[in-house]
């Protein structure tokens, strides 16, 4: 049986076709509808603008899982609790009457575009990243223990359907992670806390107990294409380096063209 909230909005959305197709003019005449696929804090912040914009301005969140806030509920490290904040202000937009969420909606197979386009004046795609981005590299995938950090980070943050996560987390003592970036950082700092630390943030129980009875990780590597003052972490993430005595940074030194050896 479908959840309730997928069974009702499917209904709305088939009771407004109906409504729009039956006269001409029914479309200009009602009161603007929006869909915005996706409950992230893009759609979130979409929706708010959408809200002041029209008194009587219609707006359905469809996601895909059963609860809203996307990247900020499963994208954002546990030890970061205060980045997590900006759920106030997104459960405040979502108390207004105007507006509506729909989970365990998946457009393209509950619902198809083009249906939300006949029964809605304009649908906004922000949905995020549905996948991983593939590097193109030999061993990408078919060596054990290579992994997207898209997939890992869900797994620490319990991300539906990511609990078993095949990650061999006692295979080595040093994980090499490949990029300079917030997410690089967090994933880091996860591996190399301690497990009295993770039990102080909001981690799923399963992954406190994997790292502390199966993480043989000491050392991690990251590994960047560019220099230090290229890499792409905010300060705010860099601040917890110096506690990270086992995390270094490498990248390669690039020689100049010898077309500009001498005039760079």
């Amino acid at each position: 049986m479908w959840p309730f909230a997928r069974q009702l909005f499917l209904s709305s959305c088939l009771s407004r076709s109906r409504l729009y197709s039956s006269a001409t003019q029914a479309k200009s005449s009602l009161p603007p509808t929006v869909a915005i696929v996706g409950s992230g804090p893009a759609s979130f912040y979409v929706a708010q603008q959408l809200l002041k914009l029209h008194p009587s301005m219609q707006v359905d969140l469809l996601e895909r899982l059963p609860v809203p806030f996307g990247l900020v509920r499963y994208g954002v490290a546990p030890d970061h609790p205060d980045v997590k904040n900006v759920i106030t202000g997104f459960t405040k937009i979502a108390r207004d009457p105007r507006l509506a969420f729909f989970g365990n909606v998946s457009v393209g197979t509950d619902v198809r575009l083009r249906h939300l386009l006949d029964a809605y004046t304009a649908v906004v795609l922000a949905y995020g990243a549905s996948r991983a981005k593939r590097l193109g590299i030999p061993g990408e995938d078919s060596l054990d223990n290579v992994l997207s950090a898209r997939d890992f980070v869900n797994w620490y943050n319990g991300f539906p359907g990511a609990e078993n996560l095949k990650v061999d987390l006692a295979a080595a003592e040093t994980a090499v992670i490949i990029g300079h970036g917030n997410v690089a950082l967090d994933v880091a700092r996860i591996l190399l806390s301690s497990p009295d630390r993770l039990r102080r943030t909001d981690a799923p129980e399963a992954v406190l107990r994997r790292l502390a009875e199966e993480s043989e990780v000491r050392r991690v590597r990251l590994v960047g294409r560019r220099g230090l003052l290229q890499a792409a972490f905010t300060r705010k993430s860099s601040a917890s380096w110096p506690a990270l005595t086992a995390l270094v940074s490498v990248w390669k030194a690039r020689r100049p063209p010898p077309s500009c050896r001498r005039s760079c």
